[in-house]
């Protein structure tokens, strides 16, 4: 069984998908439609930048999921390709959703760009911080986040990511993080990497974000998976259309269990992964836990080239 994977923010670079616009009328398309669901050029400032403004929240969520859904599409065009089981990191679950049609490829490029933008009003730039640390002691990070968060003022942190068996974001306010990330290092806890992001995610300080980006998704009209799709805040699967709005919602807030969606994904029956979007980021981590496992990407027209012989 198949697993499709969607890498979630970060993976966005200036230049991203152009090699595939290029080469296939229907990657063009897929922009072409984004382009009118935004009201302006995503593709060119997918092409040109500047970088700092494709970082920005409300355009690389868009971005990285048109690239992602246009890599779908032309490996469905080209290739007899099918999988089972689907799920995406974070704003990776949107494309997740317009893979099995429960959510048109339009309406999630402009709920994005709405989630973006709120995301990034929520918390002004420097209130936040988001760090990751390379530890398998998650349950030690956890009891340091509640530590950190009852001991100092303005010191409020939580994992917002179990990315892997090794690895776990934390997420809140600067000095929280800063915080935790010093005691983390001096309890031996692991390496800690400050990551570079406009606010911080899948935490309480996103909570302002749910009532806005409700009213966004009530306009829009979702239908039942046609593929399960495992949730990110609890692994669960989705599949009446009537569950989506909900799980979209918490997850804005909760933490993002990637590994064990990878794991629920594996409990299915799953031992093919793939993943679709602008870099292989999902499957880089899991080929360092899953040494064996069938693990492969599209990400580009060479790893494209290469994909398409295989399927």
């Amino acid at each position: 069984m198949r697993f499709l994977m969607f890498t979630g923010q970060g993976s966005q670079f200036v230049g991203m998908g152009y090699d595939l616009y290029q080469a296939f009328d229907i990657v063009k398309d897929t922009f072409k439609s984004a382009d009118k669901a935004l009201g302006f050029s995503l593709t060119e400032l997918m092409f040109n930048g500047p970088e700092e403004k494709l970082t920005l929240t409300a355009n690389a969520q868009p971005a990285i999921l048109t690239v992602s859904v246009a890599i779908l599409r032309l490996i469905k065009s080209e290739t007899d390709f099918d999988f089972d089981v689907t799920a995406g990191h974070s704003l990776g679950e949107y494309s997740s959703l317009v893979a099995t049609d429960a959510m048109d490829f339009e309406d999630a490029v402009y709920a994005v760009n709405r989630r973006g933008s709120f995301m990034q009003e929520a918390v002004k730039e420097g209130i936040g911080a988001m760090a990751a640390i390379i530890t398998k002691k998650h349950d030690e990070v956890e009891k340091l986040c509640r530590e950190v968060s009852q001991s100092i003022e303005n010191g409020y942190c939580q994992i917002a990511n179990y990315n892997a068996e090794n690895q776990v974001i934390v997420s809140g306010y600067a000095k929280g993080v800063e915080e935790l990330s010093k005691k983390a290092v001096d309890l031996g806890l692991g390496k800690v990497i400050p990551l570079k992001v406009s606010a911080p995610f899948h935490c309480a300080l996103m909570e302002p974000v749910k009532d806005k980006m409700a009213a966004v998704l009530d306009k829009i009209s979702f239908s039942d998976p046609k593929k399960p799709v495992i949730e990110n805040t609890n692994s669960e699967v989705i599949q009446k259309s009537s569950q989506i709005k909900d799980f979209l919602i918490e997850q804005i807030t909760a933490p993002v269990r990637w590994t064990d969606n990878v794991a629920k994904a594996v409990e299915m029956g799953c031992d093919d992964f793939v993943e679709f979007g602008p870099k292989n980021v999902l499957s880089s981590m899991l080929k360092r836990q899953m040494r064996k496992a069938n693990i492969n990407y599209v990400v580009d027209l060479k790893s494209y080239n290469s994909y398409k012989d295989s399927v």
